[in-house]
């Protein structure tokens, strides 16, 4: 009897196929010196990081990540084009967590990931929804579990829905964990003017 998956949450995993340059690394190296206290670790106080200019392919190379998104996994029929909005960067200390959130105001949301080590280093997303029953289980799966992770290193790339709740769990490790956080909204026609219900966006 097969088992089927109802509405899944889509969570895009990918790698950013190079290595940051020499002046890309020395820009987030100079960002840590302008940061300010998060709940559980710390921010940029720059909320537009990849509009610097020694990040600007960067932001070209997540905008790619984040245009195959949309087609593959969004698949709109109107024409519309997906942007990045705001960026800023995580800096996650031994011990340290990022506490649980969602983003809005954003249709999507990603991370990429600066430092960050296999096997130490993770992200955690959470079902959101009222449970009126909480049964223990035996064996925990993707239709039981009310939380479940994936591992991270450097270099890796991962776009979900902005409402899709997330976190970290306390830093393990001595690295200090360094993330790339973006929002992605879009410009164009959504919906359908015969049906009343057309909105452009500029």
């Amino acid at each position: 009897m097969p088992i089927y998956q109802l509405f899944p949450e889509p969570v895009y995993y990918s790698k950013l196929e190079r290595s940051l340059t020499k002046e890309e690394l020395k820009t987030v190296n100079e960002y840590k010196k302008k940061t300010k206290k998060n709940v559980g670790n710390s921010r940029t106080t720059d909320n537009y990081v990849l509009e610097h200019k020694t990040l600007k392919n960067l932001k070209k190379d997540l905008s790619k990540k984040v245009i195959y998104y949309f087609n593959k996994i969004v698949c709109p029929s109107n024409s519309i084009i997906p942007y990045i909005t705001q960026s800023w960067i995580n800096y996650t200390e031994a011990t340290e967590h990022h506490h649980e959130h969602s983003h809005p105001n954003s249709y999507a949301s990603g991370v990429f990931y600066i430092d960050a080590k296999k096997g130490v280093d993770q992200i955690k997303f959470y079902k959101s929804g009222h449970t009126p029953l909480r049964l223990d289980v035996a064996q925990y799966n993707i239709f039981n579990s009310r939380s479940w992770w994936y591992s991270v290193q450097t270099g890796d790339v991962i776009l979900f829905p902005s409402s899709l709740t997330h976190g970290v769990a306390n830093k393990k490790g001595t690295n200090t964990r360094i993330s790339l956080s973006f929002n992605v909204f879009f410009k164009g026609t959504i919906g359908n003017e015969g049906a009343l219900t057309e909105l452009v966006l500029e």
